[in-house]
């Protein structure tokens, strides 16, 4: 009998350890919107509530990733968590639009991200680097050992209480950027000025 085109994804996804188009579309508490573009490692630990756009990969060894609830992987996402790396996702985080790679993919590499977090534009983020809760990484950027501080999400009025932001164009390198601050870069982050969030997003007025 001639091999269908489903049997046929599902046997070399199975050879190459990547969950098959039939558990990704029997999966009742995630989204995949094109099953057969999504590639997730069979050792990824994911919760529920995700959505999974097309051309989405994720490679992962045992224990090596875990994603929590509620989060938004759009086109071209890359998560590798390979060769001793590591990767934690929390909830309601936005990975996209456009090319975001979160590369744990050498033994000392380990990635954190909190919750409510937004990595929008073409992102690559390695090495050991920690987003917190509310920070955000939005443009053209590589950023390798950074740590932003989390707070609040950016949805909060106040921005000085926001979690971290690195936007522009460049490279950012060993960095903390703490709570309710912002580099704006075009090349080398660590020459651009550190200034607060509300020289961008003004407080609301007070009546």
């Amino acid at each position: 009998m001639t091999e269908t085109p489903l049997a046929y994804a599902d046997r070399v996804r199975t050879l190459l350890g990547y969950r098959t188009v039939s558990e990704l579309i029997a999966d009742d508490h995630n989204v995949f919107i094109d099953p057969y573009s999504a590639l997730l490692s069979v050792h990824a630990r994911i919760g529920t509530g995700n959505v999974f756009s097309p051309n989405v990969r994720i490679d992962a060894e045992s224990d090596a990733l875990r994603i929590g609830d509620g989060n938004r992987f759009f086109e071209g996402t890359r998560i590798e968590a390979t060769d001793g790396g590591r990767v934690s996702i929390g909830a309601d985080n936005e990975f996209g639009p456009h090319a975001v790679a979160l590369l744990a993919n050498r033994h000392d590499a380990v990635i954190t991200v909190g919750s409510r977090v937004r990595l929008i534009g073409r992102i690559d983020l390695a090495g050991a680097s920690t987003l917190g809760d509310g920070s955000q990484i939005l443009g053209d950027v590589t950023a390798v050992n950074v740590s932003l501080v989390g707070g609040e999400s950016h949805r909060d009025p106040d921005p000085d209480l926001r979690g971290a932001v690195l936007k522009g164009r460049g490279r950012a390198t060993g960095l903390t950027l703490t709570r309710g601050h912002v580099i704006n870069a075009d090349g080398d982050f660590a020459t651009a000025a550190v200034e607060a969030q509300s020289v961008y997003h003004p407080r609301p007025a007070v009546d």
